[in-house]
């Protein structure tokens, strides 16, 4: 049993940080957005 136990731990630390990167990666599309090929509405290009 204490080896499922600790499958369980490792599995959902794992699903965390996944969860975690996703979060991250999509508040920074949404904010900046990235380059999306438009120049004239870019605030990063010069």
């Amino acid at each position: 049993m204490p080896a499922v136990l600790g499958n369980i731990i490792v599995i959902t630390a794992l699903i965390a940080v996944v969860v975690l990167v996703v979060r991250s990666l999509w508040k920074s599309h949404k904010s900046s957005g990235g380059c999306n090929g438009d120049c004239g509405n870019c605030h990063g290009c010069h």
